[in-house]
């Protein structure tokens, strides 16, 4: 995979920061909708709670993403991430947090 090295710098202008990863095939993604015969479409329900979590396996580490929607609706992905890239969105994160902290300390100051 070709990637362009500029897309990995933070602008100020960029509302959304992307990530492409070297290995897409890792990723795996599930959604269910809590009984077999229910129609596969778009989301109808958005979630009202989900779980982040991160692990590690073998050389890897694993960012997990579970969604849950009423009492049925459910969604999980599992992306695995090489250590390099644990360590840009790590980075893009602690960036973007640090960013959003100091415009909410400007817009509280207008």
């Amino acid at each position: 995979m070709v990637t362009d090295p500029t897309r990995d710098e933070m602008s100020d202008s960029d509302e959304t920061e992307t990530l492409d990863l070297e290995r897409p095939e890792a990723i795996q993604f599930g959604v269910t909708r809590g009984e077999n015969n229910l129609e596969i479409g778009p989301p109808r329900d958005y979630p009202d709670r989900a779980d982040l979590s991160v692990r590690r396996s073998g050389d890897d580490v694993i960012l997990s993403v579970d969604a849950m929607a009423g009492d049925h609706g459910t969604g999980h992905v599992d992306a695995t991430l090489t250590p390099e890239e644990a360590r840009r969105l790590s980075d893009r994160l602690a960036e973007t947090a640090r960013r959003t902290a100091e415009d909410d300390s400007r817009g509280a100051g207008d």
